[in-house]
């Protein structure tokens, strides 16, 4: 059992004259809830799962954390948005065919209107696995790693091109509403690393003997930059956001093998983001539902090694206009020199 906290922050900034001109385009394409506070519950499944493939062979093996679902509630005050969930648990019967998985997860993300900013760290203990011309009996245990463990951790930051227009807050974070069918060009950054632990051989040999490296553990450090796509369809209060960032990352690899010899290599492969939401904005009540997935892949020496970070999210809530204090916003309260 765990509790997960995400923490979201709406960042505003404005010039008196030029800020004006903007508004004025702004308005016409998106509504502003900023003189609401939200309040509502939200269930959602995060994890982090990754393959291991034969460069020779189409052989894959895929390793998966038994994670649960986690529910709970979301509050946006001051223009801050907290959310606050409790992992559901895991019946003994699941726990017997999939094993155990012990994980903690911390996630910040910082919406503005033009950028987008996400810093998180990962670490999930106990795989179970699936691989190539495994046949498993119904109701029988899959294959467990229980002493796998992964960490993961980054930063990333988008920039939003079409941001008078075009609105990624309206489709994920509910503090504004796209009133037309519009999209952006997008540029992304994102620094991460990503670390694999275990007490012998990542992959058995007799499992994919095309791979015939005993890695035991590895890390990758990357540094990657990419240009993508986000668009919402709108009809009414209606609305439907795709979201595609694909491109290059420099690749630091460090590995050991079970003899306890380190290799090194530097490469360049690839990264993604996927980002799919869909749901209704009313003027009081809205809900909506959103997956999106961040994967990294990486060759070296016979195998191609992938890993993402799934994240389902359901999402319902009302909104009630703000009286008095609660007018205020928490970015008021910085000091000019640092805003």
């Amino acid at each position: 059992m765990k509790w997960s906290i995400g923490l979201v922050i709406l960042c505003f900034s404005s010039s008196p004259v030029i800020g004006q001109r903007i508004d004025s385009v702004r308005s016409t394409h998106i509504h502003s809830y900023s003189d609401y506070f939200f309040l509502g519950p939200v269930i959602k499944n995060r994890n982090l799962q990754f393959e291991v493939e034969s460069q020779t062979t189409p052989n894959v093996i895929k390793f998966q954390p038994n994670s649960s679902y986690n529910i709970g509630f979301g509050v946006n005050v001051f223009d801050v948005g907290l959310e606050v969930s409790y992992s559901v648990p895991i019946d003994i019967q699941s726990q017997e065919r999939y094993g155990t998985t012990t994980s903690s997860d911390f996630m910040i993300n910082s919406i503005a209107r033009s950028w987008a900013a996400d810093v998180y760290h990962q670490k999930y203990q106990g795989f179970y696995y699936t691989y190539t011309g495994q046949t498993i009996s119904n109701g029988q245990p899959y294959p467990q790693r229980p002493d796998l463990v992964t960490r993961n951790m980054g930063v990333s930051f988008t920039y939003i091109f079409n941001n008078k227009k075009f609105s990624m807050r309206s489709a994920y974070t509910f503090t504004e509403r796209q009133k037309k069918s519009k999209g952006s060009p997008l540029f992304s950054y994102i620094f991460s690393s990503f670390t694999l632990n275990a007490d012998s051989a990542i992959v058995n040999s007799t499992e994919i003997p095309s791979i015939t490296t005993p890695v035991e553990d590895t890390q990758f450090t990357s540094l990657g930059i990419a240009p993508g796509y986000s668009y919402t369809f709108v009809y009414k209060n209606f609305f439907l956001n795709g979201t595609i960032v694909i491109g290059p990352a420099h690749y630091w690899i460090q590995y050991k093998l079970e003899d306890g010899n380190f290799r090194y290599d530097i490469r360049i492969n690839t990264f993604s983001v996927g980002r799919i939401g869909i749901g209704y904005n009313g003027q009081r009540f809205y809900g909506g539902m959103n997956f999106s997935a961040q994967g990294r892949e990486v060759k070296f020496e016979d195998l191609v090694f992938r890993n993402s970070i799934n994240t389902f999210r359901l999402v319902l809530g009302y909104r009630f206009l703000e009286r008095g204090f609660m007018k205020e916003r928490a970015v008021d309260h910085i000091p000019v020199q640092i805003k």
